[in-house]
């Protein structure tokens, strides 16, 4: 409701701003314009005194990968491993080495959607992102042809292209600079099958390519480009309330999320300390630990089409049954994109060509609770039901975008999550309510009982997703509030 009384629903005000001008740009990488092999860098220095629009600028490029070991490449959030703001030297935003992980929980929970234009949303089996057919063994690669000279895919800048306020005036703020840091090639995947391959034959697309040269195939990012979105205002107005409110206050304040990755072996339970300001949720995904350290075939999202294509094509319903060939969709992600459950029945390398994989059919459970200084949170062990509504609380969703069943959940999309602030949505105007830890510098762990855990075989990461304060004083004076 208004000043007025009025509700907003009958209100007939209208807000006005003129002199608004718009304008885009695109900067050359600082680290120039050669090919970024993984685990480099890509270096860029944005604009001065303008608006900078943070949410929609982004940087595009293209993919080159090893020729004919069938390469095939994760989204395109997946070929950056760490995302890093600074301004003036110092870093604002520190990310994670884990930010392809931070990224695609995000997806998975709904915070985040993937484009399927320049995102690479989609694992492509049997063609390229431009349309080409991929026969056996070939690699989805994009350094010819209309990659050429085409930039293809675009990524944001991760958490920090959410932050509020979305328009920031860099003129009261020291050189900005991007830090993205390329991914290892652990990342890809490398097949052997092509187009219409049974799932359990010979030339299956789960089944690793046996290439020479599969084992350490790799990808470079070529061309990569930023372009920025900027606005001015003709009028001084908004630059003497900006002014005024410095003046009164002292400092401007500017709010972002910054997730802390912790990664262990999962034994059983997982245990690490934290000191922040505000801890607004954790997460923790398991992955297997293979998918660090070979390169693997397709994981196929459980319920797909699993019988090689035939006249009359597979039966395309939502899930079958893992012994049904022909029933759904053929879908597929990367081994580091799929985080399951750790139990030990299916066990971590159970067959994928034969279903077994899929099968969650026995009783003892993997129940997980997590502890913050000792202190059950919540206050039982919770089944896998309750792990996925308490998931889906900690992330305010009523369903998961990806998971349409328990099996989906357990084998391809599994998180545990907790809410430790206020629910928040995206029209909401920014709220601090995490849990503060500062004072206490609190030792938080994730507990796990039941008979049929595995504890050898995962690696656990959790996420731990905190609020950043910047403030922004006289003189571009900056102070980061953790």
């Amino acid at each position: 409701m208004d000043s007025g009384g009025i509700p907003q629903v009958l209100a007939y005000g209208l807000s006005q701003m003129s002199s608004v001008s718009y304008n885009g740009f695109s900067i050359s990488p600082s680290t120039g314009t050669a090919n970024v092999l993984p685990n480099g860098q890509i270096r860029f220095q944005l604009p001065n005194n303008a608006l900078l629009d943070m949410k929609s600028s982004k940087m595009t490029f293209s993919v080159k990968t090893t020729e004919d070991v069938g390469a095939r490449l994760p989204a395109c959030s997946q070929l950056f491993s760490r995302i890093e703001v600074k301004c003036a030297g110092i870093s604002i935003y520190n990310g994670s080495n884990f930010n392809h992980i931070v990224e695609n929980v995000k997806v998975n929970m709904g915070q985040k959607k993937v484009c399927g234009v320049t995102g690479h949303k989609d694992f492509l089996d049997a063609g390229t992102h431009t349309g080409k057919l991929l026969a056996s063994n070939k690699s989805e690669t994009y350094e010819a042809e209309l990659g050429t000279d085409q930039a293809l895919f675009a990524i944001d800048l991760g958490e920090f292209s959410e932050i509020q306020p979305r328009l920031i005036d860099t003129s009261l703020l020291g050189q900005l600079e991007i830090i993205l840091t390329v991914n290892d090639n652990k990342c890809l995947a490398v097949v052997k099958g092509s187009a219409g391959a049974a799932r359990g034959g010979s030339s299956s697309i789960t089944t690793v390519s046996a290439e020479s040269g599969a084992a350490a195939a790799t990808f470079e990012i070529i061309r990569p480009t930023m372009f920025v979105n900027m606005y001015s205002l003709s009028s001084g107005s908004y630059a003497q309330a900006v002014r005024a409110k410095m003046s009164d206050v002292g400092y401007l304040s500017l709010c972002y999320d910054n997730t802390l990755v912790f990664n262990q072996t999962w034994t059983g339970s997982t245990r690490f300390s934290l000191s922040a300001n505000s801890l607004k949720r954790l997460t923790a995904v398991f992955r297997r630990k293979t998918a660090a350290s070979t390169l693997e075939g397709a994981v196929p999202i459980v319920g797909g089409a699993a019988d090689a294509l035939s006249a009359k094509g597979p039966v395309y319903g939502i899930y079958g049954s893992s012994t049904l060939a022909k029933a759904g969709i053929a879908e597929y992600q990367t081994a580091g994109e799929q985080y399951s459950l750790p139990t030990a029945a299916p066990t971590s390398s159970a067959s994928k060509e034969s279903g077994a994989a899929f099968l969650y059919t026995t009783a003892g459970g993997v129940n997980l609770n997590w502890k913050i200084q000792s202190a059950q949170v919540p206050n039982y062990f919770a089944t896998v039901a309750e792990q996925a509504e308490l998931t889906k609380h900690a992330y305010n969703i009523d369903e998961f975008p990806k998971a349409r069943l328990m099996a989906q959940y357990l084998y391809n999309f599994h998180a545990f999550a907790i809410p430790l602030g206020l629910p928040e949505t995206p029209l909401d105007r920014k709220l601090i309510s995490g849990l503060n830890t500062n004072a206490t510098n609190a030792f938080i762990s994730l507990e796990s009982a039941g008979s049929n855990r595995d504890v050898t075989n995962y690696d656990c990461f959790v996420l731990a997703c905190t609020d950043v304060i910047l403030r922004v004083g006289e003189g571009k004076s900056i102070e980061v509030i953790n």
